[in-house]
């Protein structure tokens, strides 16, 4: 048989997925950034990212991101312990842009560890973001204690670069 093999479209989307595997992300930038759990841990209550004063001035296009456990990161460069992978599934992310838009809001934060979803980072339509409006909740406390944090690898570029 020659080029005008006809394939199931299982077939086509099989390769497209290998395909973006293989060229999953070009970084250009990356910063770890966390959202640490102060007080008592309380469901649905808004833990706020961490100031990191290169990425809060609101000059950073977000374009991916991913999640790290206990599983993946012992400890964060700041002393704080990620969330374990047992409660990760309890945690949910939200993400504002300079007008306090919420354009990704409740997304569960298993679907966000790379080991969960095939090795895949969670890539978007490049946005700038509001890194300390943005915030974590807990759907249930589980045995997450206070000061355990959730933990990300943003991908980003600054603004004009």
């Amino acid at each position: 048989m020659g080029d005008d093999v006809c394939h199931s479209p299982f077939f086509y989307i099989f390769e497209l997925l290998k395909t973006l595997k293989m060229n999953n992300l070009i970084i250009k930038r990356s910063q770890l950034v966390t959202a640490q759990v102060t007080g008592t841990p309380a469901t649905g209550r808004r833990y706020n990212f961490l100031e990191i004063p290169n990425l809060s001035r609101n000059n950073i296009i977000l374009y991916g991101f991913e999640c790290y456990t206990t599983s993946q990161l012992t400890k964060t460069p700041d002393n704080l312990t990620p969330i374990s992978a047992a409660n990760i599934p309890n945690v949910v992310l939200t993400l504002r842009d300079n007008d306090k838009v919420e354009f990704v809001y409740q997304i569960p934060c298993f679907n966000l560890v790379r080991s969960n979803v095939g090795g895949f980072i969670t890539m978007m339509k490049p946005r700038i973001i509001n890194l300390t409006d943005s915030y974590i909740q807990l759907t249930n406390v589980g045995t997450i204690a206070t000061n355990e944090a959730a933990v990300f690898n943003f991908y980003y570029q600054l603004v004009g670069e």
